[in-house]
């Protein structure tokens, strides 16, 4: 197959398009998503290259060349710096300007040597397909989109080196025209099918990033940022099946906010808001494990206490009413409330499923609010004085 660059330029070209037209499309239903905005300003920049390339011929005119190299390179910097934001790193911009800067400059003493630029083309755009490579790799957390991105980067390399090595033997006298211009157009067209596959890895890595964020929204309150309904119900269900499994028991405590129907209309529901964050901040503060509390709706709170009898979880009550009593006013926007708490031990012959359990710490918690408020109640069991509750870090598992 004899090379022909003009032809290869045009498909660099399409190819590349093509994969904007589709980041494009990502990029602008997802907004929020700006990983994708670099990826498809890495595509517009290589398609931008492409195009330039094509108007040099297959003689190669100076400007065309230089001009459009630059582009390309540049654009694949765009495609590592994009991976860099995916995982959550900043930065890479002066280094993708200085691979830019350095392929050009190596470039002008090198121009009137067809393998001579062909060498600086290679290693312009390895540069950051190896950077990348690294990146991708280096995460701990083995994704499909991850590894077909890496291996079609590891092809695009491989075909830039084979490139390489056939420019370095013919300039050596060593490789034959006729055999050099057969590879090399299979080399180039690993390079050019490699983008094209490593941009599908990126797209399977954007719906696996839009579908964690879903799954995370679906199963946390907005307002708090804590787990909500749907979450405090599957873990309620596999702290059953453990507690079954291994006969230690765990309790429940739900919790109200005193008075929060009237906060909200003297105050309004901004302030109501402020008070729910600031009481989330106050129990985050207080325990040693903040992802066991939940928002079930309006200003009703659980929390789940593993391996935790009623007794210890009666601890665990006193001290969270007193932290909140005592911190709630703190700050010059803020107001002092305070909670309701409501305790119940898990036993065996409950049924998750006839809201025995639920039954019982709602029960809990109405005995505390019928008590005057500001304390806690635990079902079955007689309450310590809440003078015997002590400030301090929670701990959940004594």
């Amino acid at each position: 197959m004899k090379l022909d660059f003009l032809t290869l330029y045009i498909v660099i070209l399409l190819n590349s398009l093509t994969v904007a037209i589709i980041w494009a499309a990502i990029a602008y239903r997802y907004r929020t998503f700006t990983t994708a905005r670099i990826w498809l300003l890495g595509c517009i920049l290589t398609t931008l290259g492409g195009g330039i390339l094509a108007l040099q011929g297959n003689e190669g005119s100076y400007a065309p060349a230089v001009i459009g190299n630059g582009v390309v390179i540049f654009g694949f910097c765009l495609f590592w710096m994009g991976i860099r934001h995916f995982y959550g790193l900043k930065g890479g911009l002066a280094a993708s300007v200085a691979i830019t800067m350095a392929s050009l400059f190596a470039l002008l003493p090198l121009f009137d040597s067809t393998q001579g630029r062909n060498l600086v083309y290679a290693a312009g755009q390895s540069a950051p397909l190896v950077l990348a490579i690294w990146y991708l790799l280096r995460e701990k957390r083995r994704e499909l989109g991850a590894m077909i991105a890496a291996f079609a980067m590891i092809v695009g390399v491989a075909g830039h080196a084979i490139e390489s090595g056939l420019n370095i033997g013919l300039m050596l006298g060593r490789v034959d025209g006729a055999f050099y211009s057969e590879i090399e157009a299979y080399a180039l067209l690993c390079v050019i099918f490699s983008g094209v596959v490593w941009n599908f890895g990126f797209a399977v890595m954007t719906i696996d990033r839009l579908r964690e964020e879903l799954s995370e929204l679906a199963h946390k309150d907005d307002l708090t940022g804590v787990p909500n309904r749907r979450q405090f119900l599957v873990e309620l269900e596999a702290e059953d099946r453990r507690a079954r499994r291994s006969t230690l028991p765990f309790s429940l405590l739900l919790i109200d906010i005193d008075r929060f129907k009237q906060i909200n209309d003297t105050k309004g529901h901004a302030f109501g808001d402020r008070i729910l964050r600031r009481f989330v901040e106050i129990v985050h503060d207080s325990i040693e494990s903040p992802d066991t509390l939940f928002r079930l709706g309006g200003d009703e709170f659980a929390i789940l206490l593993p391996e935790v009898s009623a007794r210890q979880a009666e601890e665990v009550a006193g001290k969270l009413v007193a932290a909140v009593r005592s911190r709630s006013g703190a700050g010059a926007k803020s107001v002092r409330f305070t909670i309701s708490v409501g305790v119940a031990e898990w036993s065996p012959d409950q049924s998750l499923v006839g809201g025995e359990l639920m039954a019982e710490v709602d029960g809990a918690l109405y005995k505390a609010k019928a008590k005057g408020r500001d304390g806690y109640a635990i079902a079955g069991l007689d309450n310590l004085p809440d003078s015997a509750a002590a400030t301090g870090k929670i701990r959940l598992v004594s």
